[in-house]
């Protein structure tokens, strides 16, 4: 560890656990109320499941990622890391998939339907731009969740 390389890991995680968590707070915070058509409609993250799937998978690795960075009792060659590198790859993996499905979501929720655009910038504008950066800000998280699990999977691995 003399090296900066502990120091640089955990840098990482923090990062990608900060990415983690203003993702799900930016889709847990979502909604918005406007008239379309002569009707009050009101749209809200809660409507599709793959945005829950989105927010669960982001606040479970961040948790999890926060554990391993406080808690910091595993040594670097035991089994355990191994373990801990594992699941950590495992709801990597997990997270990159509940972007891309709610990305792809965002996505039709908003040229799903070419008579009625839901994402105008006069009827549901900020509904949909707070989703899609919360999509593009978990993704960056992701970047950073898979560089740190390559450095980590390099150090748990490593033949030394």
């Amino acid at each position: 560890m003399a090296d900066g390389s502990g120091v640089w890991s955990r840098a990482l995680k923090l990062v990608a656990s900060g990415l983690a968590i203003t993702g799900a707070t930016l889709m847990l915070t979502s909604r918005q109320k406007g008239y379309y058509r002569d009707s009050y409609v009101h749209v809200e993250f809660n409507d599709m499941p793959a945005y829950w799937c989105f927010i669960i998978a982001n606040l479970v690795l961040a948790g999890f990622t926060l554990l391993l960075v406080f808690l910091n009792c595993l040594p670097e060659k035991s089994k355990l890391w191994q373990v801990a590198v594992g699941v950590d790859f495992v709801l990597t993996v997990f997270l990159a998939a509940s972007c891309s499905a709610a990305l792809a979501v965002a996505t039709m929720e908003c040229n799903g339907n070419p008579h009625a655009p839901l994402c105008s910038k006069s009827i549901f504008g900020v509904y949909c731009t707070r989703v899609f950066l919360a999509c593009g800000i978990s993704l960056a998280g992701s970047l950073f969740y898979i560089s740190q699990l390559l450095w980590c999977i390099l150090k748990a691995f490593n033949s030394d």
